[in-house]
């Protein structure tokens, strides 16, 4: 559900059906109900009495407060009990760097968005606080989908080439046992991608 409302499978405004929903995983209306439930916690629905629920729309200054948090957690990433299990984590990094090398020349949003989903899963395994990791995985999905949205209307080439700079830089970092460094890399790549959202929703992208 996260994903298709991310992927714009599911855009704002989309009227959601807990029985259709329900219909269509194979499951009872009781765990999808607690579905929706998580997920309007997290912003992405809004369920209205005897009306039903909806996709939320992006608000700009929701935006900001959100990116400028999941900015100083990033700082944090290191300080929390960091993960020594390093060696899987870079075998995955690398796996999305070579996946990033085609996407260049070819444009899949949900390509992308998949390897940045699988980037952000990585990274929060270097925490080994639970508790960071659930508050920064909500605004991960709350934020993303914002990018997602204007990504096909953003230099492609480029975004991809940001994509694969970040994990290079991260790569870098782990081989250099510095999980501190790899949270402020991460925390500069959100800034800038909160610029290029900005920048777009208040019309400078002529």
């Amino acid at each position: 559900m996260r994903d298709r409302i991310c992927l714009l499978i599911y855009p704002p405004g989309t009227a959601l059906s807990e029985a259709e929903l329900a219909r269509e995983f194979g499951v009872s209306r009781t765990p999808m109900r607690r579905v929706m439930q998580a997920l309007e916690n997290e912003g992405l629905i809004e369920t209205t009495p005897n009306v039903g629920s909806m996709v939320t729309s992006v608000e700009l200054k929701s935006l900001r407060d959100a990116y400028a948090l999941r900015m100083k957690l990033a700082e944090l990433l290191g300080d929390l009990n960091p993960a020594s299990m390093l060696d899987a984590i870079t075998a995955t990094l690398r796996e999305l760097l070579a996946e990033c090398q085609p996407l260049s020349g070819q444009v899949d949003v949900r390509a992308l968005a998949q390897i940045s989903h699988r980037l952000q899963d990585e990274i929060l395994h270097l925490s080994g606080n639970a508790e960071y990791r659930q508050v920064s995985e909500v605004l991960y999905y709350k934020t993303i989908r914002a990018y997602l949205e204007i990504l096909p209307e953003l230099n492609w080439a480029a975004e991809v080439a940001a994509q694969a700079d970040e994990i290079t830089e991260i790569l870098a970092s782990l081989a250099a046992g510095d999980i501190r460094a790899v949270g402020f890399i991460r925390r500069n790549h959100i800034a800038r991608t909160l610029n290029r959202i900005t920048s777009f929703m208040l019309g400078d992208h002529d």
